[in-house]
């Protein structure tokens, strides 16, 4: 794995007016006269700033698309059942707003956890509209985790409940934040206050914390029964995968079960969320492989393997 800093934008990215699609809140950021695109897609319980850190690097050379996911940041649209093939739903609502309908204007995805695999899933269902993905730190390539199936279930938010009666929710909160930190990155003072904000400023609306856990307990059903493993293992679509060495929630052996050792990066010292925790590590892997001609990567993971 190679440890080149990433290269820094010579100037501040512009943001561009997205078209709007009803209840989801997202970003686009970049020149408007950008040909390639790249979607940005959080896990769990996060948001669209989680990305704060890559998109200025992203932005030039791609036009950057991050997306709020329903039941999640400042998205007002609610979240379906089933969870996964909805938010594939509403990423192609978002791409058809903004003109990126067809073959002919395929974009890259950047997933987190969660995002991971929503972004395997549309590839999946639309390898046309795909051109190549990204995917760190993904749930579910074997089996979903046990933490994960505990955080989850119905005792936990039975407790979560119980226990926001006795804590004032803002102290709730900020131990929610306390806990990402902690599992986000390998060395948590690596995260400063405005990432810590950007995570924890939208479950100060009242009851958005045991909101979380319904969606969670989907979640975890689903990704049992994904076969993401299978879906990455039969894709044409070239796909980087990314694993942080520290990451507790979903640990790197993963990738050896996998066995994608020849597209695969496991970050040292790295936890759950590498886009905030060692966001210039990712990028030094993430844009040489976006930025490659199509071609090139297809050949390199030929010969690889």
């Amino acid at each position: 794995m190679t440890t080149l800093k990433a290269p820094q934008p010579r100037s501040a990215p512009r943001p561009l007016a997205p078209a709007g699609v009803d209840g989801v809140h997202y970003t686009v950021t970049g020149d408007a006269g950008q040909t390639r695109t790249v979607v940005l897609l959080h896990g769990f319980s996060d948001n669209l700033t989680t990305w704060n850190r890559l998109v200025p690097a992203l932005a030039t050379s791609h036009r950057v698309i991050a997306i709020d996911l329903p039941g999640f940041g400042a998205s007002t649209r609610r979240w379906t059942d089933p969870l996964l093939d909805g938010y594939v739903d509403v990423v192609a609502e978002v791409l058809d707003a903004e003109g990126l309908a067809g073959a002919e204007n395929a974009v890259s995805f950047i997933g987190n956890s969660m995002g991971a695999a929503v972004s395997a899933l549309f590839a999946a269902r639309f390898p046309e509209r795909t051109e190549r993905v990204v995917l760190t730190d993904m749930p579910g390539l074997s089996a979903v985790p046990k933490l994960w199936r505990l955080a989850m279930s119905r005792p936990a938010e039975l407790g979560l409940r119980t226990a926001l009666r006795v804590v004032p929710e803002r102290g709730a909160v900020l131990g929610l934040g306390w806990f990402y930190a902690h599992i986000a990155a390998g060395d948590p003072r690596r995260l400063d206050p405005e990432v810590r904000r950007g995570f924890i400023d939208p479950f100060g609306e009242r009851g958005r914390m045991p909101g979380l856990l319904p969606i969670g307990r989907v979640l975890v059903r689903e990704l049992g029964s994904a076969r993401l493993g299978g879906l990455i293992g039969d894709s044409s679509i070239p796909t980087l995968i990314v694993f942080g060495s520290r990451d507790m929630l979903t640990p790197a052996r993963a990738v050896k079960r996998l066995g994608h050792s020849n597209t695969a990066v496991v970050l040292p010292g790295c936890g759950h969320c590498p886009q905030i925790d060692q966001p210039d590590a990712l990028l030094s892997e993430v844009l040489p492989f976006l930025r490659r001609p199509l071609a090139a990567v297809r050949d390199a993971e030929v010969d690889a393997a």
